[in-house]
């Protein structure tokens, strides 16, 4: 066997390497069996939510005039909305658009925003709401906005939330909590989960198809359109994205009752989808973290957090960053996470004073780093079976060792592992690479000014000086592998000299 061959086995080795190595297909096997939404529950869960929340919302009309007439859009929320959902579709975000009856200008005559927490703002609407007590249909219509404000005339998000919370009450009396979609009838319960009420979708107990769970999360949002901005957040690239909304969820870290009815949370939900447009691999890496995040019980990482890593990576790369592979992609967002935690600090995307872990637990947050740290050693190692542990549950992890990569995989790892000839190892090719290319560049300069009897004798020395390299360093290997074989997961190159 000639080196010449070798040097073109070696390279051809490094090339298939350099496009998918093992930790990139595990990767991919993970996320199509075992994070990838199927298609058939997509299907089964959208028919039933769209059925279920048209009944629903038709009901909650004719319990109130106001919402009848003041809420015609509806729109997708949270990881649906952003396609970053994971594993099943078992849950919807639904925002509900509730329009004011009144100018969305700023001032006394319309609404005034002002900033209070970073991330937060107060509503005050003084002349256009006291305006509304003189038209014809105020007590048909309008009166149920009589109670949304306090004395100062702040909109207190706590009543407006509890208003739409009792119309769905009213409506789910009226089905009798029951709804029938295609022959099929659900169960229908509504309680409250934190600050949010979510209504339960369930398959009957006597039903003879798979059990059937959805939850839907109803949130009345307010919807105000760009140019308005909020003072001191950051300015958008205005695209497509036109909507910014202020959203009756309370900042818990504020303790006074008054001040936390008065704060509206913001969203920028559609310029954020704006954003991780065209990122080829972006939301399958999001995908990938949360999937550890859920595996390795980082309980109160949300997803809003990981999301917000995710928009600083897209503000400070180009699109086509993202076109790389899985396995790096993933490691550097685990980095990323990892170096959060251990600054505890993750500034919001829209307002860098926010920081959105500023209270998040020491003992929490020690216990993450750890993980994470040790996670990043098993990617650095290349040991792909370790990162599998990070990213299946035991059960998931039987099933994955049944796929055919899987097997495969272990195979080849015990195939390579048997050593029968020299192993050179992903390092030591790499180093042998780099010679071969240094001796090249060195021929094509002495060819220049040498004869062709010299050049061979040149060449054939420097051969003959890297053939003894490798060899030593090879010798070096094999006998360190004796004693580390059990750890070694590297790809590894057997050839024969």
């Amino acid at each position: 066997m000639t080196l010449l061959w070798i040097i073109i086995q070696i390279k051809s080795t490094m090339s298939n390497k350099q496009k998918k190595n093992k930790l990139d297909l595990y990767l991919t096997e993970v996320f199509n069996h075992f994070i990838a939404l199927k298609d058939n529950d997509v299907k089964r869960s959208q028919e039933v939510f769209k059925s279920v929340f048209e009944q629903v919302k038709d009901a909650m009309g004719e319990q109130c005039n106001y919402f009848a007439n003041y809420s015609s859009q509806v729109m997708y929320g949270g990881s649906v909305y952003d396609g970053i959902k994971v594993s099943k579709l078992d849950e919807f975000d639904m925002d509900i658009v509730i329009r004011l009856p009144i100018s969305y200008e700023d001032g006394e005559n319309g609404i005034t925003i002002e900033n209070e927490q970073p991330g937060f703002v107060k509503l005050k609407i003084t002349k256009a709401f006291d305006n509304l007590v003189t038209q014809s249909n105020w007590e048909l219509c309008h009166k149920v906005t009589h109670t949304w404000r306090d004395n100062d005339s702040y909109l207190r998000q706590d009543m407006f939330r509890n208003w739409i919370h009792s119309i769905v009450q009213k409506a789910m009396n009226d089905l009798h909590n029951k709804v029938t979609v295609n022959g099929v009838t659900y169960s229908l319960s509504y309680k409250k989960s934190g600050p949010a009420y979510t209504l339960k979708i369930a398959s009957l107990p006597d039903n003879k198809d798979e059990p059937f769970k959805l939850d839907v999360d109803l949130v009345p949002v307010i919807r105000f359109t760009h140019p308005r901005w909020p003072q001191g957040y950051r300015q958008p690239n205005v695209t497509t994205a036109k909507d910014w909304l202020v959203v009756p969820k309370p900042n818990k870290a504020i303790k006074d009752g008054q001040l936390q009815n008065r704060c509206w949370r913001l969203s920028f939900q559609d310029f954020e989808k704006e954003l991780m447009k065209g990122c080829q691999n972006l939301k399958t890496t999001i995908r990938l973290i949360k999937k550890m995040r859920d595996v390795l019980k980082l309980k109160t990482i949300v997803t809003h957090y990981i999301k917000t890593l995710f928009l600083w990576k897209i503000s400070k790369t180009s699109k086509s960053y993202w076109d790389e592979r899985l396995s790096v992609l993933f490691k550097t967002m685990v980095q990323e996470l990892y170096n959060a935690l251990n600054e505890k600090y993750i500034p919001c995307f829209w307002h860098r004073d926010h920081n959105l872990i500023a209270n998040l637990k020491e003992t929490e947050r020690f216990k993450y780093i750890i993980k994470l740290k040790d996670l990043l050693h098993d990617i650095d190692t290349e040991d792909a079976d370790k990162v599998l542990i990070a990213l299946l549950t035991s059960n998931e992890l039987s099933e994955f060792r049944k796929l055919d990569i899987y097997k495969q995989q272990s195979i080849t790892t015990s195939i390579t592992k048997e050593k029968p000839t020299s192993c050179i190892h992903e390092e030591l090719v790499m180093s042998m690479h780099n010679q071969m290319d240094t001796l090249m560049k060195n021929v094509d300069e002495l060819s220049e000014t040498l004869n062709g009897k010299r050049i061979k004798i040149n060449v054939a020395g420097s051969i003959k000086r890297i053939s003894s390299n490798v060899t030593q360093e090879v010798d070096t290997t094999d006998s360190s592998d004796d004693s580390d074989a059990s750890n070694d997961d590297h790809g590894n190159l057997c050839v024969v000299i």
